[in-house]
């Protein structure tokens, strides 16, 4: 079995005229609040063998809270995890890690809304709210994806 962590970026800056919305950054409450969400992850025990977020300046700050928390793992940048990124090829993308992998192995996946709430319902058939520094944990057994828990970012940061 393996394991899918699909993390919501924290709370970014409101876009500034001109400024593209790639480029947005956490802010210092999204930095305290998602670094103690991701505290709170790994001490449940999801700790990601391997990880992988979004071009936007917001999740890849995420990411680093995340990297902070659970030590040093391989990461990576992916073009599909943006806000309006394809649910179904996501899946497809999903699918082909799934069969690189070892049973055990926990993948994080930081990216936005829209996108994840979609790929959420195309994985499982849940339709959740995905709040900031929110967490949904999907198991991958069997050749099919099975919706675990969602962790909302207060329920993390106790």
């Amino acid at each position: 079995m393996t394991t899918l962590l699909l993390i919501r970026h924290g709370i970014a800056e409101d876009p500034l005229p001109g400024q593209k919305d790639a480029d947005r950054a956490l802010t210092p409450e999204g930095w305290k609040k998602t670094r103690a969400a991701m505290t709170g992850l790994v001490a449940l025990g999801y700790a990601p063998t391997r990880g992988y977020n979004s071009p936007y300046r917001r999740a890849a700050e995420t990411m680093t809270c995340l990297q902070e928390a659970a030590g040093a793992f391989p990461m990576e940048t992916s073009l599909g995890l943006t806000p309006d990124g394809p649910p179904a090829q996501a899946d497809l993308w999903l699918r082909g890690l799934m069969a690189e992998g070892r049973p055990g192995d926990v993948l994080a996946l930081v990216s936005h809304q829209p996108f994840l709430g979609e790929l959420i319902f195309h994985l499982t058939g849940q339709s959740l709210d995905v709040k900031k520094a929110s967490c949904t944990v999907i198991q991958w057994e069997g050749g099919l994806w099975r919706f675990e828990r969602q962790y909302q970012p207060a329920e993390l940061r106790h």
